[in-house]
């Protein structure tokens, strides 16, 4: 079968993990222009920052790469708490973006999850298994996006295209992204 979804290796973000309390956790951001969201599994959105609360005591944000320096240096200010976590995880995760007409039909291949919109509303966050392998997996808008550690993400690219039934794209050189050789 075809399916109607364009697949997209996003840019590199910054990221954080944060662990705490939510009450500790609102200290942390207190500077920070994004709100908590209200329930678990959920996100909030400020301009190019997302922020997911996706555990009880666990938080993701994710904001643009020229914004870590300014986010670091907030949380060195604000994070004094001893039960208060924060880590660079930037380096780790590699976001993808996937949409169009059949994205829940080839969502549904890849996830255990109902992605109906009355389960998986626009601002659901929350980590499952994406093709066997842990991932965070958003709503944005029209799209979903996922994030999955960065080892794995030729797996979960080439996986996402045979899916599809679509090449992978390729470099300069003809090569796709993992191709070895020159």
């Amino acid at each position: 079968m075809i399916y109607d979804v364009s697949i997209e290796v996003l840019d590199l973000f910054c990221v954080f993990d944060l662990k705490g309390k939510r009450s500790h956790i609102a200290s942390v951001l207190a500077s920070i222009p994004i709100n908590l969201p209200e329930s678990s599994n959920t996100a909030t959105t400020s301009g190019d920052m997302v922020l997911c609360w996706v555990g009880p005591t666990q938080w993701i944000l994710r904001a643009s790469q020229a914004a870590e320096q300014k986010l670091m240096l907030e949380f060195q200010l604000n994070c004094s708490e001893r039960n208060t976590s924060v880590v660079d995880i930037s380096d780790m995760l590699q976001f993808f973006s996937v949409q169009g007409r059949d994205v829940d039909e080839v969502l549904a291949i890849c996830c255990p999850l109902d992605f109906h919109l009355e389960a998986f509303r626009d601002d659901t966050a929350t980590f499952t298994e994406f093709l066997g392998t842990k991932a965070l997996l958003l709503r944005v808008a029209d799209a979903y996006q996922l994030a999955v550690e960065r080892s794995y993400a030729d797996f979960i690219n080439d996986n996402l295209h045979r899916i599809l039934g679509t090449p992978l794209p390729v470099d300069h050189a003809g090569r796709a992204p993992y191709e070895l050789g020159g």
